[in-house]
């Protein structure tokens, strides 16, 4: 028991961050989290270093460096996000190859590894901010929606809270 407490200790926060970014959850609320899981587990290693009863606990303290190495992946290169919309890019080619041609999907669904809560073809809107581009929310919020949007990094025009780029032509975002 007192192995597999310690064990969850470590593995923890880096299984906690990876789940949220498969969520996906918004970039800098990740990253937010992502720091605080860096704090907890430097917190964690400099007590195995200093306490002399602990300094024997190597392979512990490895283990609890591998997971600090991991949490800053994630915060720097959200890796596990990138990873899983590797694996769901066809199905949204496919689905904005439907939109393309009328057929907006129902929602809320499962496109990919992601569950969709809405689809917005691209069209001009009501405030005059141009909104190119195909957009499959993951989040609908009265202040502002979070989701990827089929466009170019460099065409985003949103009231963008935060902007994560997956590739030249989808983009996770999250407006303002």
């Amino acid at each position: 028991m007192k192995q597999f407490l310690a064990w969850s200790t470590i593995a923890l926060p880096p299984t906690f961050l990876i789940l949220l970014s498969i969520k996906p959850l918004e970039i800098i609320s990740l990253r937010l989290l992502g720091c605080l899981a860096v704090l907890f587990l430097a917190i964690i290693i400099a007590i195995l270093i200093v306490r002399p009863t602990l300094r024997s606990q190597k392979h512990f303290r490895r283990k609890a460096i591998t997971s600090l190495m991991v949490v800053i992946s994630i915060v720097l290169f959200n890796w596990p996000l990138k990873i899983a919309y590797a694996f769901s890019r066809p199905a949204f080619n496919q689905v904005a190859e439907q939109v393309m041609v009328g057929e907006i999907p129902t929602t809320p669904r499962r496109i990919g590894w992601f569950r969709i809560e809405g689809v917005e073809a691209p069209s001009f809107a009501a405030n005059g901010i141009d909104r190119q581009g195909l957009r499959l929310w993951t989040g609908l919020h009265t202040n502002g929606n979070t989701g990827f949007v089929q466009a170019s990094p460099g065409n985003l025009k949103f009231n963008l809270w935060s902007h994560f780029k997956l590739d030249d032509t989808w983009q996770f975002i999250a407006e303002d």
